[in-house]
C-alpha cells in the first residue's frame, strides 16, 4: 500500500448492500478496497434495509480492519440502489466518490490509475474503465468483458445507444450532482441516467483503457435483462434523454427496437447475445 495522502486528491468509496447479498461476496468486495495500492480516505456503506447476522458480521470485521473513516448508513427498508446511493452521498466528506458494488472486486491499482488521471486533467468530472465478468467465485473464470469508449466525444456518441460507462468502475465529483439535480433515484438504469445528465451539462467524462473491476455475474443475470417493466422504463428514459440532447430520433427508435427484441427473446438466446456479441471476451 502506498502512502499518497498528500499527492492524490482525497476520495471516498460509496457502497450499498441489501439483505440478499452473499456474505462472502461482500467480504471479497471490501477486502479488494483494503488491498488497494492507494486506499480511500473514507468508506460509506449504506445498509439498504435489514441485513442478516452474516452480513452484519462482515461489515463489523471490515469496519475494524479499515484504517480510515468507515461510516455506516442504515435505511429502515430496502429502497433500491438509486435511493440508497443518494442517502449515502449525504454522509460523504470528500468531493471525489468511487462507486464499488457489494459483490465486485476492484483491481489493486484501480484507484491509483483514476487518481493519476485526475491529476493529469483537473477538468474531469467522471472517470470509468473497463470491466471483466466472472462466474463461480473464480476471477480467473472470465466469461465476458464490457468494453466502453475512452474519449469524451466517443462517449457522448455511444451514449445515444448504450450506457457508455461501467457503473462499478466509476469515480465522480460530488459537487457536480448539484448541477444535475442530485443522484438519480431510479432502481434500474440509474448509472446510465447519471452519465447522460453529466453529458447533457457538458461535464467531461473519460474511460481508462485498463480493466479496473472484476464484476461478478450469475446465471440469473440474463433472465433479469428482460421483462415488460424494464422495457417500459427503458423507453421512458430514452425519450427523456433525447430531450436532454443525448440521442436523436434514429438512436431512440433503434434502441427501443433492440430492447424490445431483447425482452421477448428466451433467456438462452439472450445469454448468447451478451456473451458472443455485447460482452464478448477475447482471450
Amino acid at each position: 500500500m502506498e502512502n499518497k495522502e498528500n499527492e492524490y486528491p482525497k476520495f471516498s468509496v460509496l457502497m450499498t448492500v441489501y439483505g440478499e447479498e452473499k456474505a462472502k461476496n461482500l467480504d471479497s468486495a471490501l477486502e479488494s478496497i483494503e488491498n488497494q495500492s492507494v486506499i480511500p480516505n473514507e468508506i460509506v456503506l449504506v445498509e439498504d434495509g435489514t441485513l442478516g447476522n452474516e452480513l452484519e458480521n462482515i461489515i463489523k470485521k471490515h469496519r475494524n480492519n479499515f484504517t480510515n473513516n468507515f461510516k455506516i448508513v442504515k435505511l429502515i427498508r430496502n429502497s433500491g440502489r438509486g435511493i440508497a446511493s443518494g442517502a449515502g452521498i449525504a454522509f460523504i466528506s470528500n468531493n471525489w466518490i468511487a462507486r464499488v458494488d457489494s459483490d465486485d472486486i476492484s483491481k489493486r491499482d484501480r484507484f491509483k490509475l483514476q487518481l493519476k488521471a485526475i491529476l493529469q486533467d483537473p477538468s474531469l468530472t467522471m472517470i470509468g474503465g473497463q470491466i471483466q465478468e466472472f462466474l463461480n467465485d473464480d476471477t480467473c473464470d472470465i466469461v465476458g468483458k464490457r468494453t466502453v469508449p475512452l474519449k469524451y466525444e466517443e462517449i457522448r456518441e455511444y451514449a445515444k445507444y448504450r450506457s457508455p460507462i461501467n457503473n462499478p468502475s466509476i469515480m465522480f465529483r460530488k459537487d457536480v450532482l448539484h448541477d444535475i439535480g442530485g443522484y438519480p433515484r431510479l432502481n434500474v438504469m440509474e448509472d446510465y441516467d447519471l452519465c447522460v445528465k453529466f453529458i447533457s451539462k457538458g461535464f467531461k467524462i473519460i474511460n481508462l483503457p485498463e480493466v479496473l473491476v472484476d464484476m461478478r455475474v450469475d446465471q440469473g443475470l440474463y433472465s433479469r435483462r428482460g421483462g415488460i417493466k424494464y422495457l417500459l422504463q427503458y423507453i421512458t428514459m430514452k425519450i427523456q434523454w433525447k430531450k436532454l440532447g443525448v440521442g436523436d430520433t434514429k438512436s431512440v427508435l433503434l434502441s427501443i427496437i433492440f430492447m424490445t427484441c431483447n425482452t421477448v427473446f428466451p433467456t438462452w438466446l439472450r445469454k448468447i447475445i451478451y456473451r458472443k456479441i455485447l460482452h464478448r471476451y477475447n482471450t
